[in-house]
């Protein structure tokens, strides 16, 4: 139960009750976490208890309170949650947990907002849900339908307040599979906001950043350095951007209202860190200052699905990047080890809010072409008569990809071990021989890696044969499409595109037999050709794969399967070395 004020302000009741059937069930629901601020909300626990099924009733007395945050991603939070603790439970026991959340506050630091988004399933089946909303009868509150077969809603007015309803039964548990979206699109909810539309949602956000925007004459003379000699607005985006991601550090301090609001420009740069909303700011207030038009832009991003655009709210967004519109360029301030032209996948094809001093606008933001993200290989294989042999390779990787790489192996001094243990999976056993690396310290220039190793096994001895693949994919369908079925939509991440080009030297006394046809498999997902010739002694192979799309719709996941089995077909074609009669 929602209770709102004409600030925005309120309470929170919550009455939770489940039934333990089997011992994962008593994990579960062994504890119930709490989330609230301490500088603005009081909790208040009013029952805890456990119905045992031989009809004792047992109260739960442990609590305690942990700060949230994720330290590791240097993340940090006032939120804390209070936790409670039940006794030991059994299956046939019952537990029922009531609480109230009440905002203390002297004043609403979102100005008369209110803002909040409920989901109605969860990973366990739920006999009855309802949620009721109490609002000022003098406000206008908006929400979304949620899609929920069977939704009961209806509406009261008692004196000036009016109580709204809503209420489902028999809700299934929602079934998680492999890379499915983000909670919005697979989970029912209710949203319900204060804003009448997406403009008064931005022109409030801009009203409350605005002052933080502005460059000392430290960040000037940056600056005017950084414009010097550039030769257009493009070079000028690419020198302020690779600027505030290698002298600023990701590090979020989300206290009160700086969740929403960055800390002013200057002392980010004096503090070298910042989270996304400073990184953002300072790109945005660079970019103004040398001349270049620019945006703020609130996102919502990928892992946490697509959402209605209605009701116009601030609670659908989680993060903060810059926007140049002559180049219709976006640019991520955290994604520290991507280029200007590598936006991090979590950014592409996701809501946005493109916020300037005079528009606001509602959009997505590209899904950037298969192209974008491409990865080369050049490929050396020198076989012995065992199998085992060398391999030598020259890799160009561009995109997503490289920003992995950069991040990887930017430290000198782990980079064999790295690479070692990332090739190991292909190649178990192998030697690492020779490694150099190329384009790890310029986000704007694509990866260069070559390396030299010896394996003990790259081809499998079958009788007086050797065989081994065309091309270094393999099993598409475990990594693409491994449920026979979905559910959801498939996430796939990013379009990306792959070149091979794979030349194989038997050992001495060995021929090869008839090469592979080879083939090409097309289909609106993407496509893969193999082809494979004799030259002299040896094979060239030569492999071209495109996944042209980031999401596959469930009524088309058969058609992609099958384009998936269709290529791995291809792919387990094999090339054979003979050994010579004597």
């Amino acid at each position: 139960v929602s209770t709102v004020f004409e600030n925005g302000l309120g309470s929170r009741f919550v009455q939770f009750a489940a039934q333990v059937h089997d011992e994962e069930g008593a994990r579960r629901l062994r504890a119930r976490s709490i989330q609230f601020d301490p500088e603005t909300q009081r909790v208040d626990v009013r029952m805890a208890r456990v119905y045992r099924a031989d009809g004792r009733v047992l109260e739960a007395t442990e609590t305690y309170e942990e700060q949230l945050g994720e330290p590791w991603y240097r993340v940090y939070y006032d939120t804390r949650a209070l936790v409670v603790v039940f006794p030991d439970l059994e299956p046939g026991d019952s537990v029922e947990l009531r609480y109230r959340v009440d905002d203390v506050a002297q004043r609403n630091v979102f100005a008369d907002y209110f803002g909040d988004l409920h989901l109605f399933a969860g990973s366990e089946p739920r006999q009855q849900v309802e949620y009721v909303l109490i609002t000022p009868a003098s406000r206008k509150f908006y929400v979304n339908t949620p899609k929920l077969d069977k939704l009961e809603q209806r509406e009261e007015t008692q004196g000036e307040k009016r109580i709204q309803y809503f209420t489902a039964k028999n809700v299934a548990a929602v079934i998680s599979e492999p890379h499915m979206p983000g909670v919005t699109e697979t989970v029912p909810y209710l949203h319900v906001s204060t804003y009448e539309n997406w403009e008064k949602v931005g022109r409030w956000w801009w009203g409350l950043v605005r002052d933080q925007l502005y460059a000392d004459d430290e960040l000037k003379k940056i600056v005017a350095t950084l414009k010097a000699g550039a030769k257009d607005e493009r070079q000028i985006a690419e020198r302020v951007y690779g600027w505030v991601v290698q002298n600023t550090r990701y590090v979020a301090l989300e206290f009160g209202i700086h969740g929403f609001l960055p800390y002013r420009v200057p002392d980010v740069v004096r503090r070298g860190f910042g989270d996304c909303k400073d990184k953002a700011s300072l790109i945005y207030t660079m970019l103004r200052e040398a001349g270049v038009d620019a945006r703020l832009v609130l996102v919502r991003t990928d892992r946490n699905g697509d959402i209605g655009s209605e009701p116009a709210s601030l609670s659908v967004f989680d993060h903060a990047i810059a926007y140049v519109p002559k180049l219709d360029l976006y640019l991520d301030g955290t994604a520290e080890h991507s280029g200007t032209r590598e936006l991090p996948a979590g950014d592409q094809g996701v809501m946005v809010l493109v916020v300037g001093p005079d528009s606001v606008e509602l959009k997505k933001t590209p899904v950037l072409p298969a192209e974008s993200n491409l990865r080369q290989r050049k490929v050396e294989i020198a076989l012995e008569e065992d199998g085992s042999g060398t391999l030598a390779s020259e890799e160009h990787i561009a995109g997503s990809d490289a920003a992995r790489y950069r991040s990887n192996f930017e430290a000198v001094g782990t980079q064999r071990e790295r690479l070692e243990r990332e090739l190991s999976g292909a190649m178990p056993g192998l030697s690492l021989e020779q490694h150099a690396f190329t384009g790890l310290d310029n986000v704007e220039s694509e990866v260069t890696v070559k390396y030299r190793v010896k394996a003990p096994q790259l081809a499998r001895p079958e009788g007086n044969e050797l065989r081994l693949g065309s091309s270094s994919l393999n099993d598409l369908v475990r990594s693409l499409a491994g449920s026979p079925s979905r559910r959801y939509p498939l996430d796939l991440g990013v379009p990306r595109a792959y070149r091979e080009e794979r030349s194989i030297k038997g050992p001495k006394g060995f021929v090869v037999k008839k090469p592979p046809e080879g083939g090409e498999v097309k289909s609106r997902f993407g496509s893969l050709s193999v082809k494979t010739e004799q030259s002299g002694t040896g094979v060239i192979s030569k492999t071209a794969f495109e996944l042209a799309v980031k999401r596959v719709e469930p009524k088309d996941y058969d058609e992609f399967r099958k384009f998936v089995e269709r290529a791995d077909g291809l792919l387990r074609q094999r090339i054979a070395f003979s050994k010579e009669s004597q």
